[in-house]
C-alpha cells in the first residue's frame, strides 16, 4: 500500500511541475474605449486659445505645429520617433493620428519658419529645435 501511495504522489507531483504559469492562468478581454472630451473642456480650451498671447509676434502657429515643437523637450529626434509621440497623445482623444505626409508637411514649414533644423545622418534625417523654436516652446 505504500508502494502505491507513493506512485501516485509522485505522479500528482509530475503533474503540478509539468504545469506552466499559462495552464494556471485565464485571460479576459478587456474592452478599451476612446476618451471624449466635455464641452466644458472644449469651451476652456477655446477661451484660452481666444486669450493666448503669443510670445513671438512674427508667426501664428497652429496646435499642430506647437504639438510638433513640444514633443522635442531638447531631444534630436527622427521622424518616424517623432510621429511616434505626437500620435499617442492625439488616438486617445479620438483625434486621427498624423500621417507621414502630413507630418513632413508641418515640420518642412516649421524649418522655414526657422523653428526647426535637421542634419542628416546616414540617409535619414534627425530634426531638432533651432534657438527660436527652443524660445517657442520655453
Amino acid at each position: 500500500m505504500d508502494n502505491k501511495d507513493e506512485q501516485e504522489e509522485k505522479q500528482s507531483s509530475d503533474i503540478k511541475k509539468k504545469l506552466v504559469a499559462k495552464d494556471l492562468v485565464t485571460l479576459k478581454h478587456v474592452e478599451v474605449k476612446k476618451q471624449e472630451i466635455s464641452p466644458e473642456t472644449r469651451d476652456l480650451a477655446q477661451t484660452l486659445k481666444e486669450s493666448y498671447i503669443e510670445h513671438d509676434q512674427f508667426e501664428r502657429l497652429t496646435n499642430d505645429e506647437l504639438t510638433i515643437l513640444e514633443t522635442f523637450m531638447g531631444k534630436r529626434l527622427f521622424l518616424e520617433r517623432i510621429a511616434i509621440i505626437v500620435n499617442q497623445s492625439r488616438i486617445p482623444l479620438g483625434i486621427p493620428g498624423f500621417k507621414k505626409a502630413e507630418l513632413e508637411k508641418i515640420i518642412e514649414d516649421l524649418i522655414t519658419k526657422g523653428y526647426m533644423e535637421f542634419n542628416l545622418v546616414g540617409e535619414k534625417k534627425v530634426f531638432y529645435l533651432s534657438e527660436r523654436g527652443k524660445y517657442r516652446v520655453q
